[in-house]
C-alpha cells in the first residue's frame, strides 16, 4: 500500500479504532482521553503529511476535521466530547456529508473527480460535460451520506447491540448496494445526457484517445462502419475507429476493409476537430480526401458531440408541430386501382440531371409504371403558353375554349382526362414558377363559371367535363431552405385551393424537399438513396392502393441536420463558387 493510500484512508481507522474503545470501555471518559489524546495526534499528523505531499482528498481533510473537532470537545466540553463518542460513526458521515455537498457550493470541483479522472483521458476531464456528470454523481453520494446519517441516528431494537449492529449495517448496505451500482452505471447513462460544449484537444492523440469516450450513442443508433485515418504531417498516425451498437473504439494501425478513409494533415484535422476549421468547407475546397462512405461524414460532427439539450428539445416541438398541421388535411383517397393514367405538368426550367423536383417526380413514376400505370411526361417550358388576359370568353363567348391558340389547347385536354395530374415546380420566390403559373390560369376553360357549393362545403365552380369523372392530383417541389414551415405555404395553398374549390379534382399528396441543393453532394447519399426510395413507394402505392402514406411525404421534408448545420455547409458552399460556371462544375448530377 503506497503512502498516500495511507494518508487517505488512516482517518477512517483512527474513528472507528476510537468507536470500538469507546464501547469497550463503556464511554467512560477518563479511560477514553488518553486514547482520544493519541488520536487526536495521529490524525493532526496525517493532515500535515497530506498538506505537504499536496495530497487532494476531500475525505482527508472532511472526516479529520469533523474528528479532531470531536476529539478536541472531549478535553474542552467535557459534555460535548460525551455526545461526540457516543455518536463518533455520525460524525464520521456528517464530515462524508460535508466534503460532498459544500466545495462545489464555492466552486470547488465536486470529491468524485478525485477517482473518475483516473478512468478517462485528459481531455474529457477538463470538459464542461464531466464537470456536470461529477456533480451529478456529488450531490447524489451527499444525499446517500445524509441518509447515512439519519439511518445511523434511528433506533431500531431494544437490545443495544441487535441496535447497534443494525445501526451500522443498513448505512453500508445504502452505499454498496445503491451507491456503488450508480456511481458504476450512471456516467455511461449521464454522458448520452448532460448537454456541455465542444472538447478541446492539444495533440491528435489526445483526440483518439477520448472519441470512445464521447460517443453520442443517440446519433450513432444504426451506424455501423470503421473509420481509417491516414493522417500526415507533425503527428503522422495511421489508425481506425470502429463504430458498433454505438460503442466506439480506436486502434492504431490500417483496417483491411474499411467504410470510410480519410486522409488529412494532422495539423488540419486537429484544428477541424476543435472547430477552429469548418470540416465542410475545407472539404469542399480538396484540403483533405474523403474515400468510400462519404455519407458518414454527415453524421461524424453530431456523433461525437456532447448532447444539446435545448437544441433536441426545440427540434422536437418543431417536429411535433409540423406533424400536427398536417394532420389536420385530409388528403384523398380513390379505390384500390382506379389510377391508370398519369400526366406530369413540369414547372421547372433546369434539366432531370439538376432538378430536384423532377428526381423525385420521376421516381414516384417508375413506381407508378412498376404498379401498371401509363404515364406521360411534360415540360412546360418546351411549350408555347400565353399569358392570361382575364378577357372570361372562355367562361362566355365561347365556353371552354381559350381566344389564344397555343400548346394550352392539348394540354388543358390531357390536363382533364388523366386519373392522376402530378404538379411539379421548384419553389420560387415561396410559390411556383412563372410558367406554372400561367398554366395554372391556363386552366380557367375546364370549369364553369357558376357557383356551386361542394361536398367540402366550400364555394366551388363546377366542373365543365363532370363525365371525365374525378381526379386526383399531387404537388411535388423542391427548396434550398430546411424548413417546410411558412417557406411551402403560399404554393400549398394555392393547390389546397384547387382541391377545395374545384368539383372533381382531389389532392392526394404533396412532396416538398427541403435543403434540396445538398443532395446532390456524395456526404448526402443516404437522403438522396431515401428520398429516391420513398417517392418509388408513393408512386407504387397511389396505384396499387388508391392513397399515399402521410409518412412518405413527411420523409422528404427532413433535412436531417440541425438549422445551424444546414447554415453552415450553405454557407461554405456558396462561398466557394463564383459564377454560374463554378456552380455547374461543382455540384454533383443526379442522373
Amino acid at each position: 500500500m503506497s503512502a498516500s493510500m495511507i494518508i487517505r484512508y488512516l482517518p477512517f481507522l483512527v474513528v472507528v479504532a476510537l468507536n470500538i474503545l469507546a464501547q469497550i470501555t463503556d464511554y467512560d471518559m477518563s479511560t477514553l482521553k488518553p486514547y482520544v489524546l493519541i488520536g487526536a495526534s495521529i490524525l493532526l499528523l496525517n493532515l500535515l503529511f497530506a498538506f505537504h505531499r499536496r495530497i487532494r482528498s476531500y475525505f482527508t481533510y472532511g472526516v479529520s476535521g469533523v474528528a479532531l473537532l470531536g476529539c478536541a470537545s472531549v478535553f474542552i466540553f467535557s459534555d460535548i466530547g460525551r455526545f461526540y463518542l457516543n455518536h463518533i460513526i455520525e460524525g464520521l458521515y456528517l464530515g462524508l456529508f460535508l466534503v460532498a455537498f459544500f466545495p462545489p457550493l464555492f466552486k470547488m470541483a465536486p470529491f468524485t473527480f478525485e477517482y473518475s479522472v483516473k478512468s478517462y483521458p485528459e481531455a474529457v476531464t477538463k470538459g464542461q460535460q464531466f464537470l456536470r456528470i461529477n456533480l451529478t454523481l456529488n450531490y447524489m453520494w451527499a444525499g446517500i451520506f445524509g441518509l447515512a446519517l439519519i439511518l445511523t441516528t434511528l433506533s431500531y431494537h431494544s437490545d443495544v447491540v441487535v441496535n447497534t449492529i443494525v445501526a451500522t449495517l443498513l448505512p453500508i448496505i445504502l452505499q454498496l448496494g445503491i451507491g456503488l451500482p450508480l456511481t458504476l452505471k450512471l456516467p455511461t447513462c449521464l454522458i448520452q445526457k448532460v448537454s456541455g460544449e465542444r472538447l478541446h484537444f492539444n495533440s491528435i492523440s489526445d483526440l483518439f484517445s477520448a472519441m470512445p469516450f464521447g460517443l453520442n450513442r443517440k446519433m450513432a443508433e444504426g451506424v455501423n462502419t470503421v473509420i481509417q485515418f491516414h493522417l500526415t504531417g507533425e503527428e503522422a498516425v495511421k489508425g481506425f475507429l470502429t463504430i458498433k451498437d454505438q460503442v466506439c473504439t480506436y486502434d492504431e494501425g490500417v483496417h483491411s476493409t474499411p467504410g470510410t478513409t480519410i486522409r488529412c494533415d494532422s495539423n488540419l484535422w486537429l484544428q477541424i476537430s476543435n472547430g477552429e476549421v469548418s470540416g465542410d468547407r475545407a472539404y469542399m475546397n480538396g484540403d483533405y480526401q474523403v474515400e468510400g462512405d462519404a455519407a458518414i461524414m454527415l453524421r461524424f460532427a453530431d456523433m461525437f458531440a456532447p448532447p444539446q439539450e435545448k437544441n433536441r428539445k426545440k427540434k422536437k416541438k418543431e417536429q411535433a408541430a409540423a406533424a400536427r398541421n398536417e394532420a389536420a388535411f385530409e388528403y384523398r383517397s380513390f379505390a384500390p386501382g382506379s389510377i391508370a393514367s398519369i400526366v406530369v405538368f413540369d414547372g421547372g426550367p433546369r434539366s432531370d440531371r439538376l432538378s430536384k423536383t423532377a428526381f423525385m417526380v420521376h421516381h414516384f413514376l417508375a413506381g407508378a409504371k412498376a404498379a401498371g400505370a401509363q404515364a406521360e411526361y411534360i415540360k412546360l417550358a418546351h411549350s408555347d403558353i400565353k399569358q392570361c388576359t382575364g378577357c372570361y370568353s372562355c367562361w362566355t363567348n365561347t365556353p371552354g375554349e381559350c381566344i389564344h391558340k397555343d400548346d394550352m389547347t392539348e394540354l388543358r385536354r390531357k390536363c382533364r382526362e388523366a386519373d392522376l395530374i402530378v404538379f411539379a415546380s421548384p419553389l420560387y420566390i415561396f410559390n411556383v414558377t412563372g410558367i406554372m403559373k400561367t398554366f395554372m390560369d391556363r386552366l380557367l376553360p375546364i370549369l364553369k363559371p357558376y357557383m356551386m357549393l361542394n361536398e367540402q362545403g366550400d364555394i366551388a365552380h363546377p366542373d365543365r367535363f363532370p363525365e371525365a369523372g374525378e381526379q386526383g392530383f399531387v404537388v411535388f417541389s423542391a427548396a434550398g431552405f430546411p424548413e417546410v414551415e411558412h417557406n411551402f405555404d403560399a404554393l400549398k395553398s394555392m393547390y389546397r385551393c384547387w382541391d377545395s374549390h374545384s368539383e372533381n379534382a382531389f389532392l392526394m399528396g404533396e412532396f416538398f424537399l427541403t435543403a434540396a441543393e445538398m443532395i446532390a453532394h456524395p456526404v448526402y447519399a443516404d437522403r438522396k438513396s431515401m428520398i429516391q426510395d420513398v417517392c418509388f413507394r408513393a408512386g407504387e402505392q397511389i396505384v396499387a392502393e388508391g392513397r399515399i402514406d402521410r409518412d412518405l411525404m413527411l420523409a422528404v421534408q427532413d433535412p436531417t441536420v440541425s438549422k445551424e448545420t444546414f447554415q453552415m455547409q450553405a454557407d461554405n458552399f456558396w462561398e466557394a463558387l463564383e459564377g454560374k460556371v463554378s456552380y455547374l462544375s461543382a455540384i454533383d448530377k443526379l442522373h
